[in-house]
């Protein structure tokens, strides 16, 4: 058993999975990236504190309805946990040499649309097959949440949120499309 140590520091972050949305907050070590946080094997649990417990959802912030409960305490089972915001990404020397790909992961009720860094000259799935046993969770940068509308193109689904950060359960997700050269529309966040 460890107890929680001094290089420990909470940072603020929100949990979707298929049943539920936590918003809380997690305990990394201090300076570590919540994807090598998340792919830690020896934890199979994602420990939260000062939770608010929503029904499943995307929306932000969400309606007062959607309120399931309170929690000073919840253990989220890792393989159960499609994405999450917050926390720190990997530190630029931690990365290797890497190339930006703007991709779409899709889940059944909306899209991550973000900028997955891979090794250069690799096939996304090939990069996939290769990390998915020992590190499911991966980096997306300058995400967008967006709504799916029946019978129109990715680029025309509705913006509902932006990240600087999510790190996805790629395992999780109900696949992920290479985004090559996005048409008609620059899903990065828009600088000033």
């Amino acid at each position: 058993m460890t107890v929680m140590g001094l290089n420990v520091e909470a940072t603020e972050a929100r949990a979707y999975t298929n049943d539920f949305r936590v918003f809380g907050l997690i305990h990394p070590r201090r300076g570590t990236a919540v994807s090598r946080f998340l792919n830690q094997r020896d934890r199979t649990f994602l420990a939260m504190t000062s939770c608010m417990v929503y029904r499943e959802g995307y929306d932000y912030p969400p309606a007062g309805e959607a309120l399931l409960y309170q929690t000073e305490f919840a253990a989220l089972p890792k393989d159960r946990l499609l994405w999450l915001v917050g926390g720190l990404p990997e530190a630029p020397g931690d990365r290797g040499q890497r190339e930006p790909r703007q991709v779409c992961v899709m889940y059944p009720a909306y899209v991550l649309i973000g900028t997955l860094l891979l090794p250069p000259r690799v096939r996304m799935t090939d990069y996939l097959n290769s990390i998915t046993d020992d590190k499911p969770f991966v980096e997306l940068s300058e995400v967008t949440v967006c709504k799916p509308r029946p019978g129109v193109r990715v680029e025309q689904f509705e913006v509902v949120e932006r990240h600087a950060l999510a790190t996805v359960n790629v395992v999780l997700a109900g696949g992920l499309f290479d985004v090559k050269a996005p048409i008609g529309r620059n899903f990065r966040i828009e600088e000033n």
